[in-house]
């Protein structure tokens, strides 16, 4: 095998069109002459059948004599070697190639100079008479950067027009001349929607600079709108695939920028349910007929009826429930495992959220600019992590980061955002060769109860990816202090076993007994990953592929410690000095915490980037559980299941300013009976239950009152509300909801299997109110994944929703929640998947603003 005759160093630019004026200069230095600058030239139209993207074609200018010297090289004039590269290509890919409207995209350096190893210094480059091939932009409001009558002008038209009318010389000849060719081109749609091999990491776009997102790891940007001749310019000069509804009407002056589409997404502005079939099946009708260079795979998000989407689609998104439902990780998985298989094997991305929960933050915020405390600043990161690393047990193509915030917005949220989802991306692009390719394994892995054990397998590596199941809304504990062991089957024994959490491939020594073999970590991470090979180099190529990111990745968690530290420590002084909780600040736990983190900030400094993510996923570790520890003393007076805003964004400064409301319970003479009771006198500052009929003891008043009962998928499930009068928590009556399959199949969960929804009648209340809402339930059934009573409200929406399931017993659940408009409130309970629900004393209460309101004025003949 030889050396080699090109090491080609590449400096991407937004496409400009090949014109003779375009010039590119760099200064070199270097010990080996024959070093060249040029030009990168794309064919957009013309596919590689190999790498699936379009051909390009490097055209070189001056090369370097003058060794040891900096000498200047410049690469103009490409016209005429085009011609000939045009030439070559008809020659390798037949006559009928399509090498029309080429651009160049890139400088290009080849630094080869000889064998050996070799130093190359390049300073100063230019780049002169640059026309943009945003030029062909259509739209009314594009100015031309080049006045019409300028030289440059006539010259790029006179280029472009010989090459149109090259290629029509030959396509109008094709049929007497012989097409043979050795490489024949494939259409932009027969593209992969995600690259093989790869995991893609895409974000939903929100203007921010690509540049930024590349940086943060991203592959590609997920549009809401179609694409502009600016943002598709900006993607080819940054190497970023683009998602995004297709033009209603395409613009043949797009063409030449299309090559960064990735795929087109079907409905982006409609929910792909069993209500809107007709409609998108005619809008991937029009895109599978769109001309062949517009023609790219169709991806779309199912959220049911995933047997006929599945058939239209190319790929799917499959979007993860709201973490603040706190679901299990194998309920997760099963989800989406029935959705995989009801979508035929297609390929899927798995949407997760890479914010925090929307409802809970525009709550919040309405809360804070009520009392007067900071918006929200903070993104428990952690479970997003766990979300993500359960996703790659299912060896997704693609995972997509949904954010309605820009990541450049400078905010302290964005900025914390920014570095988790960094963290996050290296995590998984170290592991993307393997997981991209390996097949889930669904065996049981017998595991600690706090702990979820998913086993992958590529070849002969077997990777087991385990998650914290100790989770509570968005909040997460690692396993600090405690040990995680997992137990091995016996086809394992013998081989090679590394931890790979902490971006190095360590070597673990299993423990064999005589009642097998075993592996134990101490205080593992909130996610821990473990290769077993009996391949030695395995290790190796972990190792390899995990140092190209552990700098960042270790820069990214330190930083991430360090504040969540500095945050948990100032909320628990704020906590104690208002007040707002009975206990102690965990000094001591802070104290050791910050220590550990200062060591992390010095192995950082020191390059030593393995021992600094394990310092500081144990400094995380300890900060994890200070937050958890402040959030039981917060709840330490609450009964029941409680959705409070503040706790659910982690906006922790206004849930201490807001705990006075919540540590003032109803009155003595409520029929809820709900720690902590009001006064002694039986008055509490939360005024008259503003929903009577929510008691469910007049059945007969129920429709009159406003009550509304919604039934879906009557033809496979057998739904029931009705009012009873046995079984009650209070008075005489209560509401059952119930949803019995019609068929041996059990049914689905979440969105797909909601079949029955119970909907309370408008309540109106002042806006920046604070309001509670509460009820008594029990559950019985919902044994299938996200399956249970989902209870929420108008203003939280699904999002804030609370999920019962389980709860055989009355259990209270309440909601608080803040009015922002003047909209009428409704309570709603919706039943996923089967089962059956009681629910009763469902009550809506206003915070009274004025703690002693004036009594009432009585005639005097009534005084005693």
């Amino acid at each position: 095998m030889g050396h080699g005759t090109r090491a080609i160093l590449t400096y991407p630019i937004e496409p400009v069109r090949p014109i003779d004026e375009l010039t590119a200069m760099v200064s070199v230095k270097g010990l080996n002459p024959g070093v060249q600058v040029g030009f990168r030239v794309r064919f957009p139209y013309l596919i590689d059948p190999g790498t699936k993207r379009p051909v390009s074609v490097l055209i070189f200018g001056s090369s370097y004599r003058r060794v040891g010297e900096f000498q200047r090289l410049s690469v103009s004039a490409i016209q005429s070697q085009l011609r000939l590269k045009i030439i070559a290509l008809r020659n390798e890919y037949g006559l009928r190639a399509d090498v029309s409207s080429p651009y160049v995209d890139a400088v290009v350096v080849n630094a080869y100079g000889g064998a050996g190893n070799a130093t190359l210094r390049l300073d100063d480059l230019r780049v002169n008479a640059m026309v943009p091939v945003t030029e062909l932009d259509s739209s009314p409001h594009s100015k031309p950067a080049v006045a019409p009558g300028s030289i440059a002008s006539q010259r790029m038209n006179v280029d472009l027009s010989m090459l149109h009318r090259e290629s029509q010389q030959y396509a109008n000849n094709a049929g007497s001349i012989p097409t043979t060719s050795k490489r024949a081109t494939v259409s932009p749609g027969d593209r992969p929607a995600f690259p093989i091999g790869r995991v893609t990491r895409i974000i939903q776009y929100n203007n921010e600079p690509l540049s930024w997102i590349r940086s943060l790891g991203f592959d590609a940007i997920w549009l809401d709108q179609p694409p502009s001749a600016a943002i598709l310019s900006d993607a080819i000069a940054h190497r970023m695939r683009i998602y995004a509804p297709c033009p209603t009407i395409p613009d043949p002056k797009l063409e030449p920028l299309l090559e960064p589409v990735a795929g087109w997404i079907a409905a982006s502005s409609i929910a792909m349910d069993s209500h809107h079939r007709e409609e998108i099946a005619q809008k991937i009708a029009r895109l599978r007929a769109l001309p062949r260079r517009w023609q790219r795979p169709i991806v779309g998000s199912p959220v049911e009826d995933f047997r006929y989407y599945g058939s239209l689609l190319d790929a799917a998104v499959l979007t993860s429930p709201p973490r603040i439902r706190a679901l299990a990780s194998h309920s997760i998985r099963d989800e989406r495992a029935q959705q995989q298989f009801r979508l035929g094997g297609k390929p899927i991305a798995v949407s997760v959220l890479g914010m925090p929960n929307a409802a809970s933050v525009t709550q919040t915020d309405a809360i804070a600019h009520r009392i007067g405390t900071p918006n929200s600043e903070t993104f428990c990161w952690q479970p997003m992590w766990r979300e993500v690393a359960d996703a790659m047990a299912d060896a997704p193509a693609a995972i997509l980061v949904r954010s309605t915030r820009s990541l450049a917005s400078g905010e302290t949220l964005d900025q914390n955002r920014g570095m988790a989802i960094s963290f996050i991306n290296r995590f998984v692009a170290s592991f993307e060769a393997w997981i991209s390719t390996g097949t889930p394994d669904r065996t049981p892995i017998p595991v600690n109860s706090n702990y979820s054990a998913h086993r992958l397998v590529n070849g002969g590596t077997t990777f087991l990816i385990c998650t914290s199941n100790m989770v509570r809304g968005s909040n997460i504990l690692s396993g600090d202090g405690k040990t995680l062991r997992i137990d091995l089957p016996a086809f394992e024994q013998g081989k090679l076993m590394w931890r790979l959490t902490h971006f190095a491939a360590e070597r673990i020594e299993p423990q064999t007994t005589t009642s097998g073999t075993s592996i134990e970590i101490v205080s593992p991470d909130v996610v821990e990953v473990i290769a077993i090979s009996e391949d030695i180099s395995e290790g190796g190529k972990l190792a390899s592929s995990l140092a190209k990111y552990s700098q960042q990745a270790s820069l990214d968690r330190w930083q991430l410690a360090r504040d969540a530290i500095e945050r948990s420590s100032t909320a628990w002084a704020r906590a104690v000095s208002a007040r707002a909780v009975q206990r102690d600040a965990p000094d001591d736990l802070l104290n050791v915490a910050r220590s550990t983190v200062n060591n992390s900030e010095r192995m950082v400094r020191g390059n030593d980037n393995q021992s600094a993510l394990r310092l500081a996923a144990r400094a995380d570790a300890w900060g994890l559980k200070a937050n958890w520890m402040l959030i039981d003393a917060f709840r330490e007076t609450e009964s029941g299941i409680v959705s409070c805003p503040p706790l659910d964004s982690g906006n922790l400064e206004t849930h201490i300013a807001w705990s006075p409301l919540l540590r003032s319970g109803l009155a003595t003479t409520s029929v809820l009976k709900l720690p902590p009771i009001g006064d002694i006198h039986g008055r509490s500052r939360w005024g008259v239950n503003l929903l009577p009929s929510g008691a469910m003891d007049e059945p007969e008043h129920l429709q009159r009152e406003g009550w509304t009962f919604g039934r879906r998928h009557s033809a496979w499930a057998e739904t029931t509300a009705e009012c009873i009068d046995r079984g009650v928590f209070h008075g005489t009556g209560a509401l059952s909801v119930r949803v019995i399959p019609k068929q041996d199949d059990a049914l689905p969960g979440g969105y797909e299997g909601t079949a029955l929804l119970v909907r309370s009648p408008p309540i109106f209340v002042e806006p920046n109110q604070a309001i509670r809402i509460d009820a008594v339930v029990r559950t019985l059934g919902f044994g299938g994944p996200h399956q249970g009573l989902l209870i929420y409200d108008s203003m939280g929406t699904q999002e804030l929703g609370v999920l019962v399931r389980d709860q055989p017993d009355w259990v209270p659940v309440t909601l608080y929640r803040q009015t922002i408009g003047d909209d009428p409130i409704h309570v709603m309970f919706e039943v996923l998947g089967g089962g059956e629900a009681v629910i009763d004393e469902i009550q809506v209460r206003a915070w009274e603003n004025d703690a002693n309101p004036i009594p009432a004025m009585r005639p005097i003949s009534h005084q005693p």
